[in-house]
């Protein structure tokens, strides 16, 4: 009998890594996850189209990643090799001109602009608006059918009227831009077919229209809200491809901003109440605690996010010849931060498999590290922590009426496409 010699290290993780990636997701992925972590904190792989990357599954690596200043988001240069064309794409232009795709100083000075709208303190000033906004949605959830898809007729409109109530966006307009959201998130997608491509195009476009013709209104029209603040700004610097008419730049800094701001405000807080809805379906006696002490939405929300992260990758380059966990990465290199992965490291988190609201919140990636640290995050987490306590309580009978769909891709960006329950 002949023994097969195992697979290298490499191979076997560059197989995992794909089945990870590829454009339709998986129910379960964290199987593959604990694989990459047993088999190392960091692989080295080459993928199609890319050549050599570097993935980091293991907490205290995807941490240091995110921290580290020898690592940022992807140079415009890289963008050129990874996705050329984007500068003619208008959402593509706009993303990887904004705030999230700068370094150093020039990240620094743009987002202190607007790090004030979304401090701690500023969420919580919306307490009171959100659990009027919530009360409002299950009342009409109550007075419908005995049937309903959750995503539509909750997490949506919930996350798209909180962020837009937060920019200054009218309701109508933000449940447009909602819609076109959840078709253009494919752009942060390592894979997608190419329909995905194509709608994603369609929809950028509608996306960046519609905000940059509210720009246009609160230029023309000043109110009392951050769209306008935005709208009538002069640019922090000069965009990263050269000096351009002050005016002009202005304008498509602000654009760039707004197109940002609500993109990322809206679509992990809508995944949020998919995925916590669900799993506390899936954890009836989860709910039953939640249920009896409301006290616990804000450790709910916390576990929610860490037990199944709305975002499960980000993406970041080496500005400089480097090492993480003593594995060489030269610079432009390309690596890959699995955060559901550490979110589910056993080395970070006590049982990590295991759901529990009442744990003391584990030291979760889920919002990211260091100086991209999610701006919205404690918005974010009112959202839940407001959300949850009330949905149980007005449907104690909660329970899903078919199995849920996932977005696709779905491997940077996680959540429900439909999530089908029964009310009562």
């Amino acid at each position: 009998m002949t023994v097969m010699a195992p697979a290298p290290a490499g191979a076997t993780a560059k197989r995992v890594f794909l089945r990870l990636i590829r454009p339709r997701p998986q129910a379960d992925p964290y199987p593959d996850y604990r694989r990459l972590r047993e088999l190392a904190p960091v692989h080295t792989i080459r993928l199609p189209g890319l050549g050599e990357a570097w993935v980091a599954a293991a907490h205290a690596e995807v941490a240091l990643l995110l921290r580290h200043r020898d690592f940022g988001p992807l140079s415009h240069a890289r963008l050129d090799l990874l996705s050329p064309g984007w500068r003619r794409q208008p959402l593509t232009s706009c993303i990887y001109r904004s705030m999230a795709f700068r370094s150093g100083l020039d990240h620094r000075v743009n987002r202190g602009l607007v790090a004030g709208d979304f401090s701690a303190r500023t969420a919580d000033g919306h307490r009171e608006s959100l659990t009027l906004l919530a009360e409002e949605l299950l009342d009409g959830l109550a007075r419908g059918g005995r049937e309903t898809d959750l995503m539509d007729s909750l997490a949506l409109p919930f996350a798209a009227l909180t962020i837009g109530r937060a920019l200054g966006v009218p309701d109508g307009p933000a449940l447009e831009l909602s819609r076109l959201s959840r078709v253009a998130s494919t752009v942060f997608e390592p894979m997608a077919t190419a329909a995905q491509r194509a709608a994603q195009h369609r929809a950028g476009e509608g996306i960046v229209d519609l905000l940059g013709a509210l720009l246009a209104e609160r230029r023309r029209a000043p109110q009392d809200d951050l769209l306008t603040r935005l709208a009538t700004a002069r640019p922090a610097d000069r965009d990263a491809d050269g000096p351009t008419d002050r005016n002009a730049d202005g304008v498509r800094e602000a654009l760039s901003t707004a197109v940002m701001l609500f993109g990322a405000g809206f679509d992990s807080p809508a995944s949020a109440v998919g995925l916590g809805a669900g799993l506390l379906m899936e954890h009836p006696e989860q709910a039953a605690l939640l249920r009896a002490d409301p006290s616990l939405g804000r450790r709910a929300a916390e576990e929610i996010l860490r037990y199944d992260s709305p975002v499960h990758l980000v993406t970041r380059t080496a500005h400089r010849d480097t090492r993480l966990a003593g594995v060489p990465i030269p610079r432009d290199g390309v690596v890959f931060g699995l955060l559901a992965s550490g979110n589910r490291d056993p080395l970070a988190v006590f049982e990590p498999d295991r759901f529990d609201i009442a744990r003391i919140p584990a030291p979760a990636l889920s919002f990211g590290a260091g100086a991209h640290y999610c701006l919205g995050a404690p918005l974010a987490r009112l959202q839940s922590e407001i959300l949850f306590p009330l949905l149980l309580r007005r449907f104690p009978a909660l329970r899903p009426a078919a199995p849920p769909v996932y977005r696709s891709p779905g491997t940077m960006l996680r959540g429900y496409e439909h999530l089908p329950v029964l009310l009562r």
